[in-house]
């Protein structure tokens, strides 16, 4: 790779800095009976505190939580509607993704996601810009339209007020990508990045303190011949690097210029087969390794080596427990890189655990993963809240570092300019076909099939109620 920045702090969790807007997950249902009802994960203790805590609503796909700089919850919503810190919901914050599909699930929860997160409003003190992803029937669920709503929390004598809501960023009828936000270089502003499912188009918007613009829309120099599929997508944790997947088709590596917001230097990394599906990918803090998963299998790759598909390491296959008894199996779901640095998967059925990967920077078995390794008090339905580097600063010495505004001491961790890259937006490399590793006897064996994110919302909606009745009986 030409273009590199150097993470110049680690992305750790700090008593003494601020920027905790990440600082929770909530998860579970709305009924508050022996393990049913919800819970929260809280990090603002090492290591984080996992506690019952009801909130009368169910958590499914779609999860949006957002605190303020010091880590106290502003707002948080499921999709159907935006919470205050009481529980309750927010003055003029009812009906979020308005449609025939809210329509069909405003008693329940949003049947997409977790295409959704919350930007503090650049210059604008306590404000948010909450960026959402709604869904539509065309003739299946897809994901659209785009919005943005802004709240602001000095609003209902603290608790928040929407004062904007459902604004289309981009119209209904298309499938996006799922959004990924990354500060932009001046560590005030931020960048928002999506595309369309099944075609070379990227759209980017920037957030300043002017509001939100664009969209810049690109056309991907290179893209796969086939079906693509919905997957979450990835921004490094210094910004430099922006993945978006492509089911089982494989996945694209951009560099990204946090200036300018330009994606260039595209390598594609094709599958050598559809039994490798790309269903998530998500960072180590070092910036530079990529964990890709399937729903049965985690896998990882360094995006610095030149022959990434090369670095290609199998890091766990499922090893099909269940929590508690079956069929509510633990398979890999939703990644989150959290604030102590390590990496959270949500499982694919309703059960009482999460994975946990202890040293993601790590290679091999040294990254300790922990297939159902945190046992949780409530069931949580495939809930894992996906969020933004939100401590992530100025681009340090960039042509854009004019602010001088967001520091280590804030909280913040800049990143080092080192411009010696050719931006010529029409560059791309095919690298070799990505191969899964064989596993061992003792392994279990990779999936057959799985469905996309969508298909899967789809079903999970259908087993919900099954759930219920099969484990209170």
């Amino acid at each position: 790779m030409k273009h590199r920045c150097v993470f110049v702090f680690l992305l750790l969790s700090t008593a003494i800095f601020g920027q905790k807007h990440d600082y929770f997950q909530f998860f579970g249902y709305s009924s508050n009976t022996q393990l049913w009802g919800g819970a929260t994960i809280n990090f603002h203790h090492n290591p984080p505190a996992i506690y019952p805590e009801h909130k009368n609503m169910n958590f499914g796909l779609y999860c949006g939580i957002c605190s303020d700089s010091s880590g106290v919850l502003a707002f948080y919503t499921n999709g159907i509607a935006i919470r205050d810190a009481t529980h309750h919901i927010m003055a003029g914050g009812d009906t979020i993704n308005p449609g025939p599909v809210w329509n069909q699930w405003h008693d329940d929860r949003y049947p997409n996601g977790p295409f959704c997160f919350g930007l503090p409003a650049p210059g604008q003190f306590n404000r948010y810009y909450f960026f959402h992803m709604g869904s539509t029937f065309t003739p299946v669920l897809s994901t659209s339209p785009f919005y943005f709503t802004l709240i602001d929390m000095e609003g209902n004598g603290g608790l928040g007020t929407v004062i904007k809501k459902n604004q289309v960023l981009l119209p209904i009828y298309t499938d996006y990508t799922a959004p990924v936000a990354v500060k932009h270089g001046n560590g005030r502003d931020w960048w928002v990045i999506t595309g369309e499912v099944g075609k070379p188009i990227n759209h980017r918007f920037l957030l300043n303190e002017s509001g939100v613009h664009g969209p810049y829309t690109d056309t991907m120099p290179y893209f796969f011949q086939g079906v693509d599929y919905q997957s979450v997508n990835a921004m490094s944790p210094d910004g430099s690097v922006y993945v978006r997947g492509a089911g089982t088709l494989g996945f694209y590596v951009f560099d990204f210029d946090r200036c300018t917001g330009q994606l260039y230097n595209l390598r594609a990394v094709p599958f050598a087969n559809d039994d490798f599906l790309c269903f998530a990918t998500v960072f180590a803090p070092d910036s530079r390794h990529l964990y890709v998963s399937s729903l049965e299998t985690v896998t990882v790759v360094d995006v610095m080596a030149q022959d990434i598909s090369g670095s290609l390491d199998t890091v766990v296959y499922f090893d099909g427990n269940a929590s508690p008894q079956l069929p509510f199996v633990t398979g890999f779901f939703n990644p989150n890189l959290a604030p102590d640095g390590k990496i959270y998967y949500s499982t694919t059925s309703s059960t009482l655990a999460l994975h946990i990967i202890n040293h993601p920077n790590l290679p091999g078995p040294a990254a300790d993963f922990e297939q159902h390794g945190i046992a949780l008090p409530k069931y949580n339905n495939g809930t894992m809240c996906l969020y933004p580097h939100y401590r992530l600063g100025e681009w340090e010495s960039s042509p854009c570092d004019t602010i001088n505004g967001q520091k280590p001491g804030d909280g913040f961790m800049s990143s080092a300019w080192q411009d010696n890259a050719i931006r010529n937006l029409k560059d791309y490399k095919i690298l070799p076909p990505l191969f899964q590793k064989h596993k061992t006897e003792t392994q279990s064996a990779p999936p057959e099939a799985a469905p996309s994110m969508i298909e899967l919302s789809i079903q999970r909606r259908k087993e919900r109620y099954v759930d219920e009745k099969t484990k209170k009986e």
